[in-house]
């Protein structure tokens, strides 16, 4: 399964964002990849950040990592520079449609 996201930054908060993105936390990449994520990019345009996922089923990896007390943690380093946040609550409203594919 594929699954777009979008969120977006806080102004201000780009440099930050990208640091935290080049040391991402081993602890946090293991519980993605245990949850079952296959491949996870982060595409960014100024303040809009599109998220780019490969995994076998999305809403029980995003289950489990809502529940993970490494993801718990950088969520919560991530939560000051956001404007508009991953969604872990399994409502998705931060899902984009695909609407054409080659």
């Amino acid at each position: 399964m594929r699954v777009g996201i979008h969120t977006r930054l806080r102004a201000g908060e780009v440099e930050r964002y990208e640091r935290y993105h080049k040391a991402v936390w081993p602890e946090v990449l293991a519980a993605m990849r245990g949850v079952g994520l296959t491949k996870y990019e982060i595409f960014r345009d100024g303040l809009e950040l599109f998220h780019y996922i490969e995994c076998e089923d999305y809403d029980r990896a995003i289950a489990a990592l809502a529940r993970d007390p490494d993801n718990i943690k950088w969520q919560a380093e991530m939560a000051p520079m956001m404007a508009v946040a991953h969604d872990y609550t399994g409502s998705s409203r931060d899902r984009m449609p695909v609407i054409f594919e080659l």
